[in-house]
């Protein structure tokens, strides 16, 4: 491979409405996981103080630019957790006493977290209105705090649970009333999948750490039949935390990783993202690669061409070596621990999707194993793929397959995981040059005299991505390959 001095990343900011949550860092700085401390916690001191465990506003330096930051439960409501001011949204003085010390709150704290670099702020709002405000109408109580978020430039709205979380109509409201009140203003929902279509974004909803991947997975299939979204919709989908997913598959992202990596500030294992699976606190510059990407291959409509999800399934494990340990068992649902057998929780998704593209040809590795895949052919023409790991017993790796996938005329592909070889069939006439770039990194390398071309297809060693792919994360940081592939054709 030959370094050459071409940024094939543009100098632009991400167009794709992905953010970073506060939620899981608001259980990192109480210690103790419970909701109340969480909501207590959120505030101008926890985003701007310099000591850790705050210091939110700070976070995600390479990738700031590119991201929203979502303030999550409860900043609206007072520290002793009155729940009549749910739906509010409205700074407490004593949380914000800097931002309600000026003529317009909001405004003063968008302006401020802009200022640290972010794209800009948004916030969770719960699914019901405040009785501490009386409006004349539902109309009129969401329309007063829209004109407020336009603005102050408040950019996103979480709407999560509340008394009104599965009313589909309300959502719909809101979703309307911000088309008429709000223009800027992104509203996602969650929970009531048919609200896709009238939705900017839809958010598949919670999972843990340990079963992520097929979680996931699982809820992305069941998305996968989405009529195309309503006139000026989008109809996004968020994917959370699977930022690699969601930069593969055209999805949006809801970053909850954050810097702060070990254990709990009182010295406790960090229940929310243990080190005793992925370890994704170590796994920031995931990030970085994954809004990159957007930047080229912005996430798409749900229902934009034909989703593909693979007849095969997929059974992954974790083994509880002490279910007693809070560790153990904190995030399991009553549905999960229904699965739960011997102490071996099972968990079955389908081993791939594809988004407006056939799904990739997979050779299982020596242990007959495939990886999880997700691809997608973006409006734009550009391509992308991912492998995500799989989880068996206690441990968790990605399978090296050697893996094929039709790329039609795109000559801008994104790649995220690991491959034992990746080959690419193109439509047209074969590539000239053809360069790679870790998606982190600002210079690409010529990697023609690396790679085998036969007819329409080219094939990428895996050892090769993985070493470009890593090559921009600092020491210590454990994030899987991400690149960029581009064919120079004349």
């Amino acid at each position: 491979m030959i370094k050459t001095n071409c940024n094939l990343v543009p100098d632009t900011v991400n167009p794709s409405p992905d953010y970073y949550c506060t939620w899981q860092t608001q259980l990192y700085a109480t210690s103790d996981g419970k909701p109340e401390g969480q909501r207590r916690c959120i505030g101008e001191n926890a985003l701007f103080s310099e000591e850790k465990p705050y210091g939110w506003a700070c976070f995600h330096p390479e990738a700031r630019k590119d991201l929203l930051l979502i303030m999550d439960d409860s900043w609206d409501v007072p520290l002793d957790g009155n729940s009549n001011c749910y739906g509010s949204l409205r700074l407490d003085p004593e949380k914000f006493p800097d931002a309600t010390a000026h003529e317009f709150p909001l405004k003063h704290l968008s302006d401020r977290i802009r200022q640290y670099g972010w794209k800009g702020l948004g916030g969770w709002v719960c699914a019901q209105e405040s009785p501490l405000f009386p409006a004349s109408s539902v109309e009129s109580y969401w329309t007063e705090r829209m004109q407020t978020a336009q603005h102050a430039g408040f950019a996103y709205w979480k709407v999560d649970w509340g008394t009104k979380a599965t009313d589909s109509q309300f959502r719909k409201l809101l979703t309307e009333l911000a088309k008429q009140h709000a223009p800027d203003l992104i509203v996602e929902h969650a929970m009531v999948p048919e609200i896709i279509p009238e939705s900017d974004c839809f958010r598949t909803y919670d999972v843990p750490a340990i079963g992520s991947i097929p979680m996931t997975m699982e809820k992305l299939s069941a998305l996968a039949d989405m009529s195309p979204a309503a006139e000026n919709r989008t109809g996004l989908v968020n994917c959370e935390d699977e930022v690699y997913m969601a930069a593969a598959g055209g999805y949006t992202m809801g970053v909850m990783r954050h810097p702060y990596v070990g254990n709990l500030p009182d010295g406790k294992a960090d229940m929310s993202f243990p080190a005793i699976h992925r370890n994704i606190k170590s796994k920031m510059f995931e990030v970085v690669r994954a809004v990159r990407w957007h930047r080229i291959a912005p996430a798409f409509d749900a229902g934009y061409g034909i989703t593909n999800v693979s007849e095969q399934q997929l059974t992954d494990t974790w083994h509880f070596e002490n279910y007693n340990e809070e560790i153990e068992h904190w995030w399991l649902s009553m549905p999960l621990k229904e699965r739960i057998e011997n102490n071996i929780l099972t968990l079955t998704a389908p081993a791939a999707i594809a988004r407006n593209t056939q799904l990739s040809n997979i050779t299982a590795d020596s242990d007959g194993l495939i990886p999880y895949t997700v691809c997608s052919h973006n409006p734009n023409g550009t391509y992308s793929i991912v492998t995500a790991g799989r989880t068996l017993g206690r441990s968790y790796y990605i399978p090296k397959c050697d893996i094929t996938v039709n790329i039609g005329n795109a000559t801008t592909i994104g790649v995220f995981g690991e491959y034992q070889s990746l080959t690419l069939h193109f439509d047209g006439s074969a590539p000239i040059k053809v360069c790679m770039q870790d998606l982190a990194d600002d210079c690409s390398y010529d990697i023609t005299q690396d790679i085998s071309t036969q007819n329409h297809q080219i094939t990428i060693p895996g050892e090769l991505i993985s070493k470009i792919g890593t090559s921009a994360q600092p020491e210590g940081d454990t994030s899987e390959p991400g690149v960029l592939v581009h064919f120079s054709i004349t």
